[in-house]
């Protein structure tokens, strides 16, 4: 059975951002397998990986040539439940707890440094793209696992 999940569009990372703000400082409740702590810290870890901060086991050959065809359809549309290689998870994801300010707190500077860099990077997995696209990537991933985030009334 599929995890309930909250449909969000974010049209800037600013956006995007502000709903994990929004969201740390709410009473919250998860769907799926991570804490708001942990989802804040791996997008933290996403947005290091990014700007080769943070080292990623390389992708696969057949990984490598399928992302180029896929990037459009991802930076269109959010998407979930996609299984990570070990690897690349243990980079990714934490497996200990995280505190929400403590994943807040990394989502920040890892924001700042990713807002103001002056060049991305060429993507570990998705190969050159603009800081346009660069931003759509992460505010789709932003939407997926923030969905899994629910405010409590």
């Amino acid at each position: 059975m599929a995890a309930e999940h909250r449909k969000l569009r974010f049209g800037s990372m600013e956006e995007a951002m502000a709903e994990a703000e929004r969201l740390a400082a709410s009473t919250t409740r998860t769907t799926g397998q991570f804490s708001l702590g942990q989802i804040l810290e791996h997008l933290a870890r996403t947005l290091e990986v990014a700007l080769h901060q943070r080292a990623m086991p390389p992708a696969a050959l057949p990984m490598r040539l399928l992302s180029r065809l896929i990037r459009p359809m991802v930076l269109r549309k959010a998407s979930t439940g996609f299984k990570l290689p070990s690897k690349a998870q243990n980079v990714l994801w934490p497996s200990e707890a995280v505190s929400t300010e403590d994943g807040l707190e990394h989502l920040r500077q890892a924001y700042r440094k990713f807002m103001s860099a002056d060049q991305i990077p060429k993507h570990v997995f998705f190969g050159n793209m603009t800081r346009q696209q660069h931003e759509a990537l992460q505010c789709r991933h932003f939407e997926g696992h923030l969905g899994f985030v629910h405010p409590v009334s």
